[in-house]
């Protein structure tokens, strides 16, 4: 399946909700428009052309990936840029110091990891989750196979793990040491349908909702009764659903609370389809 062109910001993060109306003002632009388009952007945003910028474009296993990665790189191409190769990251965690457990999603990932392990077979044992032998791609991976079925491994990119190895080091840590300073609660993680998920706006690192109006008021009085409990929610960055995180002491409450803030989503970001169910 096309899961399309995924943008972001120079900090990794999703663009700000005024750069999609950018993209729908592109997307829809003619041809011999297109550069007079551009310009604007540019003028709008007040941005300094004469400092070099890079562009990193990534791609997966899908069929369609090559030629959507090469549209990217004409235009690029286009307005006098020029490119070169790349390797996407793969999720993971450390066990300890001599074995990383990677998630592949099914993707170019785990073939990347299969060819970093025989340089590093002598130091570290690689365990390889979705590797692509069977499944689709990215399905059930990343968040959905770490929080949703509750499986190891847990984590980001590799650039994370290698982060956390660098100030175990300085700390003079053992992972296991890192480890038992925090333990996870019990937590759920839901998908709610909408009609438009930008009608969801977020801030404090995307763990409070500033719109719609009394979301976060409604989040805030579930919250309050269960123990240990929290819980947010974000919109996708690539389709119409909104993201419900939520943990409290038990599975159970863990749970009912995700379901009770699906619902207060549903009815208050213009849910679609069928009201969220009870997981018990």
């Amino acid at each position: 399946e096309d899961n399309g062109v995924k943008l972001i910001d120079p900090m990794g993060e999703m663009l700000t909700s005024s750069w999609e109306g950018y993209g729908t003002q592109l997307a829809n632009t003619e041809q011999e428009e297109l550069l007079t388009t551009l310009k604007d952007i540019v003028e709008k945003e007040a941005i300094d052309m004469s400092h070099e910028a890079n562009v990193f474009v990534g791609k997966d296993t899908r069929s369609s990936s090559a030629s959507l990665s090469q549209a990217v790189l004409d235009g690029i191409k286009a307005l006098g840029g020029h490119s070169k190769g790349g390797v996407r990251y793969a999720s993971n965690r450390t066990d300890d110091q001599k074995h990383l457990r990677v998630d592949g999603a099914n993707g170019i990932g785990a073939i990347k990891v299969r060819e970093l392990e025989s340089h590093l077979k002598k130091d570290l044992q690689l365990s390889i989750f979705n590797d692509g032998s069977r499944g689709k791609l990215n399905h059930q991976c990343g968040a959905d196979f770490v929080k949703v079925q509750q499986k190891l491994p847990i984590g980001d990119a590799i650039s994370d793990m290698l982060l956390i190895e660098a100030i175990l080091a300085i700390k003079g840590m053992t992972v296991q040491q890192w480890d038992t300073i925090y333990s996870d609660l019990p937590n759920r993680q839901l998908k709610v349908k909408v009609s438009d998920r930008r009608v969801i706006e977020t801030t404090d690192a995307e763990r409070r909702a500033v719109t719609p109006a009394g979301l976060q008021d409604a989040i805030d009085d579930l919250v309050k009764k269960y123990k240990q409990a929290r819980s947010f929610v974000r919109p996708s960055g690539t389709e119409d659903v909104v993201r419900v995180y939520a943990e409290a002491d038990t599975q159970e409450n863990a749970d009912a609370l995700a379901h009770e803030v699906s619902l207060a989503v549903y009815g208050l970001a213009g849910g679609v389809g069928d009201e969220p169910k009870p997981l018990h």
